[in-house]
């Protein structure tokens, strides 16, 4: 049952009717009456396809995942923007998507997002194959991520289209600064931190325990690691 305390929090949200909609939407009853899934000034143009919750624990709770809340001032606090014309998205855990996130999924789509992701404001992520991020990963301010450019280019010698988009996947404690850009087919390794501006493609140069940056994506810095609640100004 909801304390005192959960249901007072509920009343303050901007956007408890949609807040409940999408969640008895997307999930069986047993879940959905607990409603994981809080949203903020949520913008929902499509609500197609799934909502698995997965938690590592096994125990799905009140506020599990929020999308659209305030983080960040300099970016509009316009909530989420919800578009899913058939995929699968799976929460394996705690997950927070800040203000002014724009969130598109394909038909054929399978994202996953595991347990203690963060992404601040004005976060993109499109899918139209696949995204899987992997534990503790935080996106940055106006990060950009998606596993295709939707306009195939034709090969006039092979006389056929070249690939427009693949899945991609995010390893272990990755952190993608102000800016980043990762395109499709991308891999990453554990614990990459990638630069202000950075444009990740498929074939970049990456190791675990550095800095990255650039484009074409070069190797800044060596056995460096972000320890998250310590690396504040």
């Amino acid at each position: 049952m909801f304390s005192i305390k959960d249901l007072k929090k509920i009343f303050r949200y901007r956007s408890l009717l949609k807040t409940i909609y999408f969640n008895f939407h997307y999930l069986p009853l047993k879940q959905a009456w607990k409603l994981p899934i809080l949203l903020y000034k949520p913008n929902l143009r499509c609500c197609k396809g799934k909502i698995i919750l997965k938690p590592e624990n096994g125990k799905i709770r009140h506020g599990m995942v929020k999308l659209g809340f305030y983080q960040v001032s300099i970016y509009p606090n316009s909530g989420v923007m919800w578009e899913n014309k058939g995929g699968t998205i799976i929460f394996k855990g705690t997950c927070d998507f800040g203000n002014d996130t724009y969130l598109s999924f394909g038909e054929n789509a399978l994202v996953e997002i595991s347990e203690g992701f963060n992404a601040s404001a004005g976060v993109k992520i499109i899918s139209y194959h696949g995204i899987k991020f992997g534990l503790y990963d935080r996106l940055g301010w106006g990060v950009l991520i998606m596993d295709t450019n939707f306009h195939p280019l034709y090969d006039l010698e092979k006389k056929k289209f070249k690939s427009a988009g693949g899945a991609i996947e995010i390893g272990d404690h990755n952190w993608f600064a102000t800016q980043c850009k990762v395109m499709h087919s991308v891999k990453t390794p554990e614990r990459c931190i990638f630069g202000m501006g950075t444009v990740i493609t498929r074939g970049s140069e990456m190791k675990p325990y550095c800095v990255m940056g650039g484009s074409p994506v070069r190797v800044l810095k060596e056995n460096v690691i972000r320890i998250v609640g310590h690396d504040s100004v």
